[in-house]
C-alpha cells in the first residue's frame, strides 16, 4: 500500500475489483468502508484496508481479500482483489449424534453416527443467496431444504431466509439421570418425528448490527411407547404437538475472522417463545431468555486473550423437558464433556490464553495449481490454556448432583485453522472431581 505523505484529506476517484467472476459488485461494495466519492486522510487509509478486507472475508464468498489504496494526482485509485472460493458444494456429512465426540468415544457405537448429505449452492445468482438440500440417513433420518436471500431491497440491508426440514428418530433423549442422558429406543420402529417451517426476516444496519425476527410452525409426534412419558417431555398426555415459534435476536460481530476470531468483541441477545397457548391452541407457552459476550485481544506478537460469558433464563418454573437447556450441549464447561447439566438458569465463563505456533501462512499446492479456488491455501497453528466455569440452578435437582453447584474445568490444546472456514480442535481438560476427558470439535473455543 502507498500512502502519500501529505496530510490532507484526498476524494476516491475509482474503484477496480479484480477476480469476481461470479459475485455481482454490488455485494462486494456493501462491504466496503468507503465510496467513490469519499475524501480520506493518507493515515485512515490502513484502517479502511484493514476493515474492508475483513468485512469482505466475512461474506465467506471469498478465499483471500485484498485492497490497495493508490495515490496518482491526489485522488485515491483503489484496487480490490478477491478469490472466490468454490460455491457448489455436495457436502458429505458424518455426524456424531451425541452431544460431543468425548461422549461418543465412551462406547464407541457406529450406530450412533449420521451420514448425510448437502447440496449447498452458496452464492447464487453472484448476490450471496445461499440454496441447500440436506438428507441423513442413520441414528436420525432427516431432509430438509434452506433458500436464504440476504438482500431483497437496493438499501442493501433487508433479507429473508425459508426453510423447511423433516426428522425421524428411533432413539430419542427423554431424561437426565446422575448428570447423565437417559435414552429410550426402539429397534423396528420410529418413536419419534419432528416437522418445521420456518420464515425469517433480517436486517442489517451498517457493517456489524443485525436483528432477526422468526416465526416457525413445527410439529411433534410421538409413539405409544411414550404415552407414560409425554406429559414430562412433550408438556401434553397427547402424542400430537402442534405449536407455534417466535424469536428475536439482535447481533453485534465486531470480530475479526468471524470463524476463529483473534480480535474484536461479539455480544447477543436472544428471545424464544415456545408456543403460543391459545393463539395456536396449543396450551403451551415457554419463554427464553438468553444473551453471550465474547471478548478478543491480542496481548503482544503471537500471544491472544479471549473470554466468553453466556447466561440463560426459562420464564417458567415448570419446562417440558424437550425445550430444557443448560450446559452440556453446544455450551459447556471444559472437562466435563460426558455430562448434562439442565436447569431453569444457566450461566458459563470462558477463558483462553493462545500462543500462535504457526503464522497464518499461504502456500501453493503445485500439483492442483490450475484449479485456482483449491491450489492456494493457508493455515495457522495454535497451542490453547483454558479454564472455564459455570453454573446451573433448578428447583427440583433430583439425582443430579452437578446441578447448584459450582463447575470449574482447564486444560490445554491444539487448534489448527485453515481456508474455507476449517477449525480442528484438540482438547486435553479436567474437572474440580480430578477426570480427564480428552475431545476433538470443530469450531473456535470461543
Amino acid at each position: 500500500m502507498f500512502v502519500n505523505s501529505s496530510v490532507s484529506a484526498q476524494e476516491i476517484a475509482e474503484i477496480n475489483v479484480i477476480g469476481n467472476k461470479k459475485t455481482k459488485l454490488k455485494i462486494i461494495f456493501r462491504e466496503l468502508t468507503f465510496t467513490v466519492g469519499d475524501t480520506i486522510l493518507p493515515k485512515d487509509t490502513a484502517n479502511h484496508t484493514t476493515n474492508s478486507e475483513n468485512n469482505l472475508f466475512n461474506t465467506s464468498l471469498f478465499n483471500f481479500t485484498t485492497v490497495h489504496f493508490k495515490d496518482t494526482l491526489g485522488k485515491w485509485y483503489v484496487e480490490v482483489e478477491l478469490q472466490e472460493r468454490w460455491y457448489l458444494w455436495p457436502e458429505v456429512i458424518i455426524k456424531f449424534q451425541d452431544r460431543n465426540f468425548s461422549e461418543w468415544l465412551k462406547n464407541k457405537d457406529l450406530s450412533r453416527i449420521d451420514a448425510g448429505v448437502h447440496l449447498n449452492k452458496f452464492n447464487f445468482l453472484g448476490l450471496n443467496q445461499t440454496l441447500q438440500i440436506n438428507g441423513y440417513l442413520g441414528f436420525t433420518e432427516k431432509f430438509g431444504f434452506k433458500y436464504k436471500v440476504p438482500y431483497i431491497n437496493k438499501k442493501l440491508k433487508d433479507g429473508l431466509k425459508i426453510a423447511s426440514n423433516y426428522s425421524t428418530r428411533n432413539e430419542i433423549f427423554t431424561g437426565v439421570r446422575n448428570n447423565e442422558m437417559i435414552y429410550l429406543k426402539n429397534d423396528s420402529a420410529s418413536l419419534y418425528s419432528r416437522f418445521n417451517f420456518q420464515f425469517e426476516y433480517f436486517r442489517r444496519n451498517g457493517f456489524y448490527q443485525n436483528q432477526y425476527f422468526n416465526a416457525e410452525f413445527i410439529q411433534i409426534k410421538t409413539q405409544n411407547e411414550l404415552s407414560n412419558l409425554n406429559n414430562h417431555y412433550i408438556g401434553q398426555s397427547d402424542n400430537l404437538l402442534r405449536y407455534g415459534y417466535l424469536s428475536y435476536r439482535y447481533k453485534l460481530d465486531k470480530r475479526f475472522s468471524q470463524n476463529y476470531p483473534l480480535k474484536g468483541f461479539f455480544f447477543d441477545v436472544q428471545l424464544k417463545q415456545f408456543g403460543l397457548k391459545k393463539i395456536d391452541n396449543s396450551n403451551l407457552s415457554v419463554t427464553h431468555l438468553q444473551s453471550s459476550y465474547r471478548y478478543y485481544k491480542q496481548i503482544k506478537n503471537r500471544l491472544y486473550w479471549a473470554s466468553g460469558i453466556h447466561i440463560g433464563q426459562f420464564m417458567q418454573n415448570n419446562v417440558p423437558f424437550i425445550f430444557k437447556n443448560g450446559l452440556g450441549f453446544s455450551n459447556y464447561v471444559r472437562g466435563y464433556e460426558p455430562y448434562v447439566i439442565m436447569g431453569k438458569t444457566s450461566s458459563l465463563i470462558k477463558n483462553n490464553f493462545k500462543i500462535q505456533l504457526l503464522k497464518p501462512k499461504n502456500y501453493m499446492l503445485p500439483f492442483i495449481k490450475k484449479i485456482k479456488k483449491f491450489s492456494k491455501i493457508h493455515f495457522a497453528l495454535y497451542l490453547n490454556t483454558y479454564i472455564d466455569a459455570g453454573y446451573v440452578f433448578d428447583n427440583n435437582p433430583l439425582s443430579n448432583d452437578l446441578i447448584n453447584n459450582f463447575l470449574i474445568g482447564g486444560g490445554t490444546g491444539l487448534d489448527w485453522i485453515t481456508y474455507y472456514d476449517v477449525v480442528i480442535r484438540t482438547e486435553y481438560s479436567a474437572n474440580k472431581m480430578g477426570e480427564y476427558n480428552f475431545n476433538i470439535s470443530f469450531v473456535a473455543p470461543i
